[in-house]
């Protein structure tokens, strides 16, 4: 599990990987929460980036939530599907601050690549207005 709290650990994530998924979904991520000079990105997210070990226990620990209540409602935002990695969106605070967790299609635990499967939403099927 990689996890970036800093404007400086994801511009080494992004320099080092320079051909997953995860990379792009960052860099776009970034573009979007943190586009003006005005906001920090530790003022509005981390993310998370999970492989093989990382199970839900883990993750867990990582974000300091559970995934779900104790009565299984979940408590992430939404989970999307990118074709190679499914996007997590943790709202973990009043001010909007959150985690993106990144769990790539060939490299996450089973147990996490489970509940993306059963949950994802897939921008493919986003209803035109």
């Amino acid at each position: 599990m990689q996890i970036l709290r800093h404007a400086h650990e994801v511009s080494a994530y992004l320099a080092a990987d320079h051909s997953s998924a995860a990379q792009s979904l960052i860099h776009t991520r970034m573009d979007e929460l943190v586009g003006d000079d005005d906001t920090a990105m530790e003022e509005v997210v981390f993310f998370v980036i999970l492989d093989a070990q990382d199970d839900r226990t883990g993750l867990e620990l990582a974000l300091g939530t559970p995934l779900m209540t104790p009565d299984g409602f979940p408590l992430w935002e939404v989970i999307e599907a990118h074709g190679t990695c499914y996007e997590l969106v943790f709202v973990l605070s009043s001010s909007g601050y959150g985690a993106l967790v990144i769990a790539p299609e060939q490299s996450t635990h089973p147990e996490i690549l489970a509940l993306c499967r059963e949950h994802a939403f897939h921008a493919a099927e986003r209803s035109e207005p």
